[in-house]
């Protein structure tokens, strides 16, 4: 006798990211709270090592500290908002122009830069003096993209298996951001 299985549910659409000024408050709040963060972040010179201090079914945080030259690469969110508050030290964005080329804006302590779904960037620690970012995503990171640093074309996407966050009940490890390999500048 041969039993069907039966199909699986529907998986449910991937919620709509939250606002992006709700997202920029999120950052800006956690980027204020330090005690939440400061025993989680890591100024690694060798190696960034982001971690997930928060998440939710809507959102997600991050705290990532950055040492002199250290930056992700050209890289999107997937279908994940964003924001990112910088803590303390100074960030500077890459963002690509159409055409060729890219601009750099400089994100100073305080400074919070909203990530509509689709942005391209990159972030690099120029400063002599270490860094520290909040991250915030909506709906959580499922896949990042990342892009050649010269035609900003896809180079490769991966997929992002989330972890237990910092801050969750009984959590103990340390989760690093799929960002997190190292590249230069």
């Amino acid at each position: 006798m041969h039993s069907a299985l039966a199909p699986s549910p529907p998986r449910a659409p991937a919620a709509e990211p939250l606002p992006a000024a709700i997202l920029a408050d999120i950052a800006a709040g956690f980027a204020a709270a330090t005690p939440l963060w400061r025993s989680a972040v890591c100024h690694d010179p060798e190696d960034r090592r982001p971690a997930r201090l928060i998440a939710t079914e809507r959102y997600e945080v991050w705290v990532i500290g950055w040492t002199t030259g250290q930056n992700v690469r050209p890289h999107d969110h997937g279908a994940s908002a964003g924001a990112l508050a910088v803590a303390e030290g100074a960030l500077v964005e890459v963002l690509p122009l159409l055409g060729g080329g890219a601009i750099e804006l400089t994100l100073a302590p305080g400074r919070v830069r909203e990530l509509p779904v689709g942005t391209v960037h990159d972030v690099v620690n120029r400063a002599a003096a270490p860094a520290t970012s909040i991250h915030v995503y909506s709906p959580p990171i499922a896949t990042m993209t990342y892009y050649d640093p010269v035609t900003f074309t896809p180079v490769e996407t991966e997929a992002v298996v989330p972890e237990r966050p910092l801050l969750a009940p009984g959590a103990g490890a340390r989760v690093l951001h799929p960002s997190r390999r190292r590249s230069t500048p």
